[in-house]
């Protein structure tokens, strides 16, 4: 009986060993795989990397958002509006000229009438892509309301504007 007892007791043990030892080896081999995987920063836009001196990579989580999708046509002077929300002000727009003739577009912030773009020119059928970090803005722009108004002098205006609003410099 005796020997009963200590043989189930070493199958036992040497059973649960092996259960543990292949759990660690699984949970090993997937926590490799995991950080791998994560660890590209190509593949996410709004999260830049940098590093520490003891070259372990930070991850800078950022918040953007493609707020910006409008269409302007009509008399020679036409605006368009959007708003920029709190926490967020680094702009990225493309502004895209369909018209035959050469357009001036100027971005006014409607609480301050500050103005941030002043007749910049697009060619006819050209296209333009804007940074406020570009242009000096590194704070990024206030929050509010804005007007792009868009001048096409004695022709009709017919364009296009796409924008993202980011939190952080990195995230346009």
């Amino acid at each position: 009986m005796k020997k009963n007892k200590l043989f189930f007791a070493s199958a036992l043990s040497v059973s649960l060993l092996g259960v543990a030892a292949i759990s660690s080896a699984i949970l090993a081999s997937s926590d490799v795989s995991d950080s791998v995987n994560t660890s590209t920063p190509e593949a996410t836009v709004t999260q830049p990397v940098d590093t520490t001196p003891a070259g372990d990579v930070i991850v800078i989580p950022q918040r953007a958002i493609d707020a910006i999708d409008v269409g302007v046509t009509g008399g020679a002077t036409v605006g368009a509006s959007f708003d920029i929300p709190k926490g967020y002000g680094h702009v990225k727009l493309r502004i895209k000229n369909y018209s035959s003739y050469p357009v001036k577009v100027s971005l006014s912030h409607i609480e301050s009438n500050k103005e941030y773009i002043t007749g910049l020119k697009i060619p006819a059928h050209g296209e333009v892509t804007w940074r406020s970090t570009d242009k000096g803005y590194s704070g990024g722009l206030r929050s509010g309301s804005y007007t792009l108004q868009w001048r096409g002098s004695d022709y009709k205006v017919d364009g296009h504007v796409w924008g993202v609003i980011a939190s952080e410099r990195g995230g346009l």
